[in-house]
């Protein structure tokens, strides 16, 4: 009986000597879960501190016409429009240019969060004869889209007025040739379109073309397909947003700017990153 009960007791004994080493097993996961979630943790902060640093965000602006006869609110006034220059002149901003805007997104130039990009679409003779003078007086350049087949004609700018805007500055880019609704047409209109308004203005004004604005902004997956085929590099859509880095290049939103627009909302448009 003795002898069983010193058996007992050792195996006891030898039972509670494993305790320890097995509460130290325990703390050593314990120790390492935490410390693998707290790396995780600093890593996941890290990556999206890193990637908020590495987002470019621009006020990309997006006009129509610069006109006394405000018919639809697609126009701004000249009024208007010298007192919206003005604001960004005082509010420290300078205008960039495509290759700069490239740059930008591509993270080879500072975004200094005072750089915009302003942009009109259609190629209203207005827009040399209005805009033009004002944004020359604060040294501002703009990125003019243009309906190629409707330039000479009507309300819209010549290729000489083109040609002084670029000599000035200014880039002269796509709207397509005669602004139709993109995805309602074949492969093959929609390729020629985009392909001959950007043929136009580089026999017109020999210079590259790399970027274009959908008309009215609309645009399918194929549509998005062709132009990338077409050699655009950028697309601006009728999107209402800032313009950022994470963007698909070939769907750009801008900031729409309206002759409706008073003077404390166009600030608050250059104020809203969203």
């Amino acid at each position: 009986m003795r002898d069983l009960m010193m058996k007992s007791i050792s195996s006891k004994q030898r039972g509670l000597r494993k305790w320890p080493a097995i509460l130290m097993v325990v703390i050593a996961l314990i120790i390492i879960l935490l410390i693998s979630a707290n790396n995780l943790f600093f890593y996941q902060t890290r990556s999206a501190a890193d990637s908020q640093r590495s987002q470019v965000k621009v006020p990309v602006l997006s006009y129509h016409s610069v006109n006394s006869k405000a018919t639809n609110k697609y126009v701004v006034t000249p009024e208007q429009f010298h007192e919206q220059m003005t604001v960004l002149h005082d509010l420290g901003y300078k205008s960039i240019n495509l290759r700069q805007f490239d740059a930008l997104m591509k993270g080879e130039i500072e975004n200094t969060g005072k750089l915009i990009l302003i942009t009109f679409d259609d190629g209203y003779a207005d827009n040399y004869t209005q805009a033009f003078p004002i944004m020359k007086k604060y040294r501002f350049t703009a990125t003019l889209f243009v309906i190629t087949n409707w330039m000479e004609s009507g309300s819209y700018a010549t290729w000489n007025q083109l040609g002084e805007l670029q000599k000035n500055g200014w880039d002269i880019m796509p709207h397509t040739r005669s602004h139709p609704d993109l995805p309602l047409l074949s492969r093959k209109d929609q390729t020629d379109e985009m392909s001959g308004s950007k043929q136009a203005i580089e026999n017109h004004l020999h210079r590259k073309v790399n970027a274009m604005a959908y008309p009215y902004g609309l645009r399918s997956g194929k549509t998005v397909r062709i132009a990338k085929k077409c050699g655009y590099e950028y697309a601006f859509t009728f999107e209402d947003g800032w313009t950022s880095s994470d963007q698909n290049p070939l769907l750009l939103k801008r900031l729409l700017i309206f002759g409706t627009d008073d003077l404390s909302t166009f600030r608050m448009k250059l104020q809203n990153h969203s």
